[in-house]
């Protein structure tokens, strides 16, 4: 089960990091000390919040069964699209608004699989919020008019929220562990809602 939460993370580091290389392209000269604070930024957004405690119930197996599915169709998602970028990159036809539109899209299907949740438990929405509102917030910067004039400086508005993010996945990942009659079978099996 920690596999799947691994490499959620490591589509959604995947997916940062594309945003941030498409912000660092438009500017190549900058200074060490903006870079550092750059830096700090990012780091401050990587901390997490402690975890929160919640009372289990008969409908978390459910719920977990539902954002690990959803977990496994965003990784697939990503890495279809990782993929797809890599080929046009090799084959020296990807521009950079087709990646600008790649981004937009990879953004809107995340908010979209998201809404689409049907969660039953307090902790369920909570974690799907934590989610959610990630994805809002790199809706707003890849839909943003200055997306495009962004320097290195303000890449860090790439990673804002992340914190949120992956304090979602640790209490996601948490919350399996209290649970470890949930097998890899429930995990990749398509919930009903």
């Amino acid at each position: 089960m920690h596999k799947i939460s691994g490499m959620t993370r490591t589509a959604l580091f995947a997916a940062v990091m594309l945003l941030m290389a498409c912000d660092q392209n438009t500017s190549e000269s900058t200074e060490p000390a903006a870079d550092s604070t750059a830096s700090d930024q990012v780091m401050q957004e990587l901390k997490t919040e402690p975890l929160k405690d919640f009372p289990k119930t008969t409908e978390d197996p459910h719920d977990i069964a539902v954002l690990t599915d959803y977990e496994q169709r965003f990784q697939e998602m990503s890495a279809e699209l990782e993929k797809e970028l890599n080929s046009m990159r090799d084959e020296d036809s990807l521009s950079p608004e087709f990646i600008q539109q790649r981004q937009r899209d990879h953004v809107q299907s995340a908010l979209n699989m998201l809404k689409d949740l049907e969660l039953k438990t307090e902790q369920g929405r909570y974690i799907q919020g934590m989610m959610y509102q990630y994805w809002q917030h790199q809706d707003k910067l890849v839909n943003s008019p200055e997306t495009q004039t962004k320097t290195v400086n303000e890449a860090s508005e790439s990673v804002k929220g992340l914190g949120k993010y992956l304090h979602a996945q640790e209490q996601l990942e948490r919350w399996r562990s209290q649970y470890p009659d949930l097998n890899a079978n429930t995990a990749s099996a398509r919930p009903a809602s």
